[in-house]
C-alpha cells in the first residue's frame, strides 16, 4: 500500500510546488532597433529617407531620421533626432518626445547633424500599434487628423 501512495504523493507535491511562470515583460519584448525607409525621387536622383527607433527596456527611446542615397548605407545627413519615454498598454506603444532636434528648412532632405535645431516647448506624443509579435510598429493616425499612409517600422534586432 505504501508503494502505491508514493507516486500519488509525488504528483501532488509537483503540482503544488510549481509556480506560475510569467513571460517576458512587454518592455523587454519591444526592446530593440526598428527601421522604416521610404525611397523618394528628386531632381538629383533617388534618396532613402531612413527613420530609426531604438527602444530600451527601461521605458526610454532614441530616434534618428537621416538620408542616404537609395540602396546605400552612407549617411548623407540628418533630418531630425529625438529622445523620450514610452509606455505600452495592450497592443499599443505611446512615444512621448522629451528632446527633439529638427531642420528648420522644408526644401531640403538633409543637413549636418550639428546644424539641427532644438525644438523648444513642443512636446509630441505618437501612438503605434504593436504588430506581428513585437516585430513591427505601425503609426496610429490620431482622430480628426489627416494622415497619409506611413511605412511601418520593422524590428532589425
Amino acid at each position: 500500500m505504501k508503494t502505491q501512495l508514493f507516486p500519488l504523493i509525488a504528483i501532488v507535491l509537483v503540482i503544488f510546488s510549481c509556480k506560475d511562470v510569467e513571460g517576458p515583460s512587454p518592455n523587454s519584448r519591444i526592446e530593440g532597433k526598428y527601421v522604416s525607409t521610404v525611397e523618394i525621387e528628386t531632381t538629383g536622383g533617388k534618396l532613402d529617407l531612413v527613420n530609426t527607433l531604438n527602444l530600451k527596456s527601461d521605458g526610454t527611446f532614441y530616434a534618428e531620421n537621416y538620408t542616404t542615397e537609395a540602396g546605400k548605407d552612407e549617411i548623407l545627413g540628418y533630418r531630425s533626432y529625438f529622445n523620450g519615454t514610452y509606455t505600452i498598454v495592450d497592443e499599443k506603444v505611446t512615444l512621448e518626445w522629451k528632446e527633439s532636434y529638427t531642420m528648420n528648412f522644408f526644401d531640403i532632405y538633409y543637413m549636418p547633424k550639428a546644424d539641427l535645431t532644438l525644438s523648444g516647448g513642443n512636446e509630441f506624443i505618437a501612438d503605434y500599434a504593436i504588430e506581428l509579435d513585437f516585430t513591427q510598429l505601425s503609426f496610429i493616425c490620431p482622430p480628426n487628423a489627416y494622415c497619409t499612409i506611413s511605412t511601418p517600422y520593422v524590428k532589425i534586432n
